[in-house]
């Protein structure tokens, strides 16, 4: 999937979402499928390849009168890195401020057979598109494998 086409997400919005603007009307929540990819660094690209980005997901602002900013879940269905379990879930959880546009995610997995320590982590920025869509962009780091890259993905409402 190229990241100007399906998702609406444009390159530069991967690498900076600097195309769009901060979202100034004060909504509950931003919550529904995220769409889009994340992207490895350039220098890991031979040994990762892009990943799909299908979240559930949910940002509430302060006024929600919830206690978390951010949940959500998700899977994989071709994961390829356990023998005999192609389908791997994982959830979502971490802070929105509103008022500056932060999100910090961290995504663990569920299965036992991954460690918990391996974690990936998404720091980014809320923006509202050119077409009037929230989109998440930023940076995505895994410390345990020594990988990272950029994302970026859209609300589908």
């Amino acid at each position: 999937m190229h990241a100007g086409t399906s998702t609406g997400i444009h390159d530069d919005d991967m690498a900076s979402g600097s195309s769009s603007s901060a979202p100034t009307q004060q909504r509950a929540h931003y919550s529904g499928l995220w769409i889009g990819q994340a992207v490895p660094d350039e220098s890991l690209a031979s040994e990762i390849p892009v990943n799909p980005i299908k979240w559930s997901l949910s940002l509430l602002s302060d006024q929600s009168g919830c206690s978390v900013g951010a949940f959500g879940a998700g899977f994989f269905d071709d994961a390829g890195d356990l023998p005999g379990q192609p389908v791997l879930f994982f959830i979502l959880q971490g802070t929105f401020d509103q008022a500056a546009g932060k999100v910090s995610l961290k995504k663990s997995y569920t299965s036992r057979l991954i460690p918990e320590e391996l974690v990936v982590n998404y720091e980014g920025a809320l923006k509202i598109g050119d077409d009037g869509q929230p989109f998440l962009s930023g940076k995505w780091t895994n410390t345990v494998e020594g990988s990272h890259g950029v994302f970026a993905c859209r609300l589908e409402e």
